[in-house]
């Protein structure tokens, strides 16, 4: 099997796994609210904290340590019928950690970049926060502007 046909099997389990610990601490907008009451200037503080940070990185630390360790037989069988191919005959008992070794790196790498990526994101949430005001007086010229049909 080689990387690139791991992968998919990867990435489908990480959006599996993920998705329900990403969505379960999130309140959708209500964007009909004033400005001032949408949550990008909270999404600001939350991302910059460093101790937010530093409990992210943990959890997807983990969670990548985890997914080097799965077996990659079952993935590969499921992304194979999801495709309508016949999957190969792969070992019961490889995992991508044994495809590749250096994958290992992988969770030293995300206890870097994920910290450094929140606070990017922290900064552009506050940069959206603090245009919003602007953009909605944009969008209702423009609407004015506008022939009606």
């Amino acid at each position: 099997m080689t990387m690139r046909n791991a992968i998919l099997p990867l990435a489908a389990a990480l959006a599996v796994t993920a998705a329900p610990a990403a969505a379960q601490d999130y309140d959708a907008p209500d964007m009909d609210a004033a400005p001032e009451t949408l949550p990008l200037a909270d999404m600001a503080d939350d991302m910059r904290d460093p101790e937010r940070q530093r409990d992210m990185a943990l959890m997807l630390q983990t969670m990548t340590e985890v997914l080097l360790d799965l077996p990659i037989a079952p993935l590969a069988k499921a992304a194979a019928d999801m495709a309508g191919e016949k999957a190969e005959e792969i070992d019961p008992d490889l995992t991508l950690r044994k495809v590749a070794p250096d994958a290992g790196r992988l969770s030293e790498e995300v206890a870097v970049v994920v910290p450094r990526a929140m606070q990017a994101m922290g900064g552009l949430a506050e940069g959206l926060s603090e245009m919003t005001p602007a953009l909605r007086d944009m969008a209702r010229r423009m609407r004015e502007a506008l022939p009606k049909d």
